[in-house]
């Protein structure tokens, strides 16, 4: 097993808290994550064993010499949530385009809202 270089963040402390928008509808959990400067191999997400999602980031974008002006830091990103018992946390899959990670989380089958055919 390969290790991203993502995977080399320890803890928190030495990262940036990413913003993210989280959606929920019938059928799945939607995290949407800024991660700028993030390339596909530096991100490693996990569900640990007490349901948590995991999401570390290693930025390998080099800061420009001498700016003008700054208004965001450059560094790495470490996120965590707590995922429910609603959701399937063996179906996690995630993309990342842009900067942008999308991880969806499908809510399992039983959990989704079914309609009950009346019979009589």
């Amino acid at each position: 097993m390969t290790h991203t270089a993502a995977e080399q963040l320890i803890d928190s402390g030495n990262a940036y808290t990413p913003d993210v928008d989280i959606f929920v509808n019938n059928d799945e959990a939607v995290f949407a994550i800024d991660l700028p400067g993030v390339g596909k191999g530096d991100v490693a997400i996990e569900i640990t064993e007490n349901d948590t999602l995991v999401i570390k980031a290693k930025n390998t974008h080099a800061e420009p010499e001498n700016p003008l002006l700054r208004q965001y830091g450059i560094g790495n990103y470490y996120r965590a949530f707590q995922i429910s018992d609603e959701f399937d946390k063996n179906q996690v899959n995630a993309k990342l385009d842009n900067g942008m990670l999308e991880v969806r989380i499908p809510k399992r089958e039983e959990m989704k809202p079914r309609k009950i055919a009346i019979t009589a």
